[in-house]
């Protein structure tokens, strides 16, 4: 087996043809049963070649076609996995009862998260019940519901529920390249929500026999982890950020603290990883160091530090990343325990494969695609950095290498994480080169003190006290490096690879690090510099697409329009409430606009604003635009290629003169009779582009009726809450 590729490495060998069948899965339209063919063809050759060759394996020596076979056996076995994961849903599904109200009954597998007015869970659903009928599923759910004020919301995981609400579709992405619902739900095999217009519509029933850890171990211990930082820890960011590091509540930090996080290139501390999980079983090892004299003890301490390892990533909500972290931490101290050497890039491999075997489409999470470039990123760059300055017998000398082996990680992390983030989030934070150095380690010391907190909470109240009080101050200090490099100019730089600069870059970094490897200083100088040009001469010859004269952002109910003169850009807001300010920003840069040189208010001349250092005078720093405002809720701009009215209701669209330029209308009402007096205002005007924003408490037999009513105009459109309003 030595002959053929990875002959150290066989986990990474299997892993590369789970990933490229799981790809070929998703990009080819094949059916999930010829997957299934081309895998039991491969699986009976594989066989009958093994029996044929039986007497060679004595020996290891196994014929090319053989390996052949047995790789495309697992490629093609993924790749069914994967298909039918991603193109089958079960049968019956909840997409039966889209658009029905129903009762759906099952168990509450994932942590619930409540934040922004709503509680969200996912529910493994068993049963729905609708008209008197009950009907037997197998399928997940997601489940939104509506609270209000300072509702408790006590439902959690492993809690068998009874939901009554409306079941829907889930939601696309707002607006262009942003988080998209639908797609993240379809990954993890869900692919309907049951929203509820409280919690008053959610019941617990009895517990089932198979979610009793659940009850018994792991809601308790998450409990009383909570309870200790609540009590140890005053109110404020710190208490917060101590629940993202140590039971994975992102949520619980505070918005601003968290954006502060993602522009500095540090908020992976806030997310439960491979470092949380690494600190962890650091303090857990160094606990059972006495026990492992013995191989009887070596085995008892795998043992205990699995089932901790295992109880913790159930506690903190069992994400990809904890996963992975738990998976390769088990095999390489097991690997240790048995006396095998165990290759970290192997234990790698094993671990994602492990995740694979569960979901195959987790390979398309960022999640599962960020951990894994950090973690190789650390594992293949990270020994030569740190080479550059040895360790020595000096004061100085253990110093400095203390302080660039810190250095080294943060980089040979971000190296292999940067192209993941700029993919997904059009940002790079060059701040967190440094930031992670100061941040990772205040953070690590604030988990250390925090175990012994914990640990010590129900009975030394003393000690525990001044653990917490450790705690605190190191999350403190953190958080004040955060702040401090968030403040830079560049913390956070936009930049918005394509696929084609992302695989070069990655291949520019593989051929380099070969080249620094072998020390052929030629090659190395030959990689960087055609990575370059191709990156370089792939953007000159890139077409340009043309930018748009008027874009929608959706920002949830409330809906902002950024207009355009080619130069210039002007933004109009609804007014409803203080618009997401870097959301719009970024949409201006992705569909190719100016940054807007002003803020104009839909519903009140006071929302006005400028957006850009002008001289004085509001808008005198537009050229390109004028803006007036013939009467209340109406407004009127007009630049040298086109012109807008913004009109609220329909009685003062009527009443306001047109002249054929682009309209947009926002409208609380629609029924026969204004159907009939907006078609006979088209008639007459007979407007250039026409949008119709319907108010948020428009039935939707009224909604319905106005979008039949632009189905049937060709140049009317309807806003949607799920997509964009783009005119050229």
């Amino acid at each position: 087996m030595k002959r053929f590729f990875l002959p150290a490495h066989p986990a990474l060998r299997l892993l590369a043809c789970a990933v490229f069948g799981i790809l070929a899965a998703i990009a080819l339209p094949f059916s999930p049963f010829g997957w299934l063919a081309v895998a039991l063809f491969a699986c009976i050759v594989t066989g009958l070649l093994l029996f044929v060759h039986r007497k060679r394996l004595l020996v290891s020596k196994l014929s090319a076609l053989l390996a052949v076979s047995y790789l495309l056996m697992v490629f093609a076995g993924f790749a069914f996995y994967a298909a039918a994961v991603f193109r089958l849903v079960p049968s019956p599904s909840l997409l039966s009862w889209v658009g029905r109200e129903v009762i759906v009954s099952g168990i509450v597998d994932a942590r619930p998260v409540v934040n922004h007015g709503k509680a969200r869970l996912r529910v493994s659903a068993r049963e729905v019940f609708e008209n008197g009928r009950t009907t037997r599923v197998d399928e997940p759910v997601t489940v939104v519901i509506r609270m209000s004020g300072d509702q408790q919301f006590r439902i959690q995981q492993g809690d068998f529920v009874h939901v009554k609400g409306s079941v829907g579709l889930i939601p696309p992405a707002s607006n262009r390249d942003e988080f998209d619902p639908r797609w993240y739900s379809r990954l993890k095999g869900v692919h309907c929500q049951l929203f509820c217009v409280g919690p008053w519509m959610v019941r617990q029933g009895v517990q089932p026999t198979s979610s009793l850890s659940f009850g018994l171990a792991i809601n308790p211990l998450r409990n009383y982890l909570r309870s200790a930082i609540d009590q140890r820890f005053p109110e404020g960011p710190e208490q917060g950020f101590i629940k993202g590091m140590m039971l994975g509540e992102r949520e619980l930090v505070q918005e601003e603290v968290y954006d502060a996080f993602r522009r500095t290139g540090t908020a992976h501390v806030l997310v439960v990883s491979g470092l949380h999980v690494a600190l962890l079983a650091y303090v857990v090892n160094l606990a059972l160091q006495r026990l492992r004299v013995t191989l009887a003890g070596k085995w008892l301490s795998l043992f205990i530090l699995v089932v901790v390892i295992a109880l913790y990533c159930f506690v903190t909500g069992n994400a990809p990343s904890t996963r992975r972290a738990a998976i390769m931490a088990s095999v390489i101290i097991a690997g240790g325990t048995i006396g095998r050497k165990s290759y970290p890039l192997n234990s790698l491999a094993a671990a994602d494969l492990i995740i694979l075997l569960f979901n195959p489409l987790e390979l398309l999470s960022p999640g599962f695609q960020m951990t894994n470039a950090a973690v190789v990123g650390i594992l293949t760059i990270y020994p030569w950095l740190s080479s550059l300055i040895p360790d020595g017998d000096g004061v100085l000398r253990k110093v400095a290498h203390f302080f660039w082996s810190a250095f080294s990680v943060s980089l040979a992390a971000m190296i292999g994480i940067a192209p993941v983030i700029a993919w997904y989030f059009g940002t790079y934070a060059p701040s967190g080169i440094i930031a992670n150095v100061p941040v990772v380690f205040f953070s690590s010391m604030a988990m250390y003190a925090s175990f012994p907190m914990a640990l010590l909470h129900g009975f030394g109240g003393g000690v525990a006290e001044l653990f917490g009080l450790s705690s605190w101050l190191f999350a403190n200090v953190a958080l004040w490096f955060v702040e401090l490099f968030n403040r830079l100019p560049f913390a956070s730089i936009e930049v918005h690879p394509d696929l084609f600069g992302v695989v070069v870059f990655y291949l520019t970094v593989v051929l380099a690090l070969y080249a620094l490897v072998s020390k052929a200083w030629g090659r190395l100088a030959v990689s960087v510099l055609i990575g370059l040009n191709l990156l370089l001469w792939h953007e000159v010859i890139r077409p340009v697409p043309d930018s748009p004269r008027m874009v929608t952002v959706n920002a949830g109910r409330d809906m902002a329009l950024l207009l355009s003169s080619g130069s210039e850009t002007l933004l109009v807001e609804d007014g409803r409430r203080p618009m997401d300010r870097e959301r719009i920003k970024r949409q201006s840069s992705l569909w190719g606009l100016a940054e807007p040189v002003a803020s104009v208010g839909m519903f009140s001349a006071d929302l006005d604003e400028q957006l850009q250092p002008v001289s004085a005078g509001l808008l005198s720093a537009s050229r390109q635009f004028v803006v007036r405002r013939p009467a209340d809720r109406v407004l009127r701009i007009d630049s040298k290629q086109r012109s807008w009215l913004f009109v609220s209701g329909l009685k003062r669209l009527e009443q306001t003169p047109a002249n054929g330029g682009n309209v947009v209308l926002w409208i609380g009402r629609f029924t026969e009779k204004e159907w009939s007096r907006l078609e006979s205002w088209v008639a007459s005007v007979h407007p250039q582009r026409m949008l119709l924003v319907p108010g948020v408490a428009m039935p939707h037999v009224q909604r319905g009726l106005l979008e039949r009513f632009a189905m049937q105009h060709p140049v009317v459109e309807v806003r949607s809450k799920s997509g964009q309003t783009v005119w050229y």
